[in-house]
């Protein structure tokens, strides 16, 4: 217990209508620990919930390019050379995810900010 970073303990009691209230409450902020809600809550007087689904996409989109590329390499180093639209396909989808990327990170800190 001397190493915790948090030794201090406190305890709450809940009717079963504010529990299920403040487990409905945890789960639109996407949080599971009442810890760390209860803590942030009472401290910053409000929870601040991010949706990175949309990075989580974009991920996605990388590892099928980094597929491509190296699906490219594979051939490059079987046969020592690489098609004109080998790399011209890889150049437009690179640049289409690149804007996308750039869109959805705009909006993104639009909505912390």
């Amino acid at each position: 217990m001397k190493n915790r970073v948090r030794p201090i303990n406190k305890s709450l009691f809940f009717s079963v209508e504010e529990w299920e209230q403040l487990q409905g409450k945890m789960s639109e902020a996407g949080m599971t620990s009442f810890s760390a809600y209860s803590r942030e809550l009472l401290l910053e007087g409000k929870i601040n919930h991010y949706d990175f689904s949309e990075l989580k996409q974009l991920n996605a989109s990388i590892g099928r390019i980094a597929g491509n590329i190296n699906q490219i390499a594979k051939r490059c180093n079987e046969n020592k050379s690489v098609h004109t639209n080998d790399v011209e396909q890889l150049r437009r989808e690179f640049q289409t995810l690149k804007a996308d990327y750039q869109e959805r990170v705009v909006k993104l800190l639009r909505k912390i900010y």
